[in-house]
């Protein structure tokens, strides 16, 4: 029901506030800061429809930049495009590993995705693998203000891992 859709406040710039953004670390059993150099999200939705572009800074000399576009409920899966990579194409960082289980590649889906819709400040993404195996599920929740939304992640296992916090650019 496109019409009981307002996804509105999400459309816009985002860039990860990098003190304010947590990962689990499992070994140690606590929350630690974030690992990525940089992250930058672009937001619009039309309708039922949304259009994501993200930017992540792996490293100092490493960004890949991905895009994916979807219908919130829609049954079909939604690939999460590589679109382009600022660095080293190879580079280790971007080989199969935890998440994402095959790696990341030019031109390819380094997953798929559905979104669901629950109100105007709450959705959630559903991903899952190239190969069809359970990647993780992630909250996003728009603050009150409409100034931050936080995305957290849980885990195969239903285990919280990311608590990322995104202030508006725009």
């Amino acid at each position: 029901m496109p019409e009981d859709i307002d996804a509105s406040g999400f459309n816009g710039k985002w860039r990860m506030d990098l003190d304010r953004s947590k990962i689990w670390d499992a070994a140690r059993g606590e929350w630690a800061p974030e690992v990525l150099a940089d992250q930058r999200l672009e937001i619009r939705t039309e309708g039922d429809v949304m259009y994501y572009k993200i930017s992540v800074g792996i490293s100092s000399d490493l960004t890949v930049h991905s895009t994916y576009t979807c219908r919130f409920g829609d049954s079909k899966w939604a690939p999460y495009m590589v679109e382009s990579i600022d660095g080293d194409a190879n580079h280790e960082k971007l080989t199969p590993n935890d998440l994402p289980k095959s790696g990341m590649k030019l031109g390819e889906a380094s997953a798929y995705v559905k979104q669901v819709y629950v109100d105007p400040r709450t959705q959630y993404r559903i991903t899952k693998n190239p190969d069809g195996t359970a990647q993780y599920v992630m909250l996003r929740r728009l603050s009150a203000d409409g100034r931050t939304n936080t995305g957290y992640v849980l885990d195969t296992n239903g285990v919280a891992t990311i608590a990322k916090v995104f202030v508006r650019e725009s």
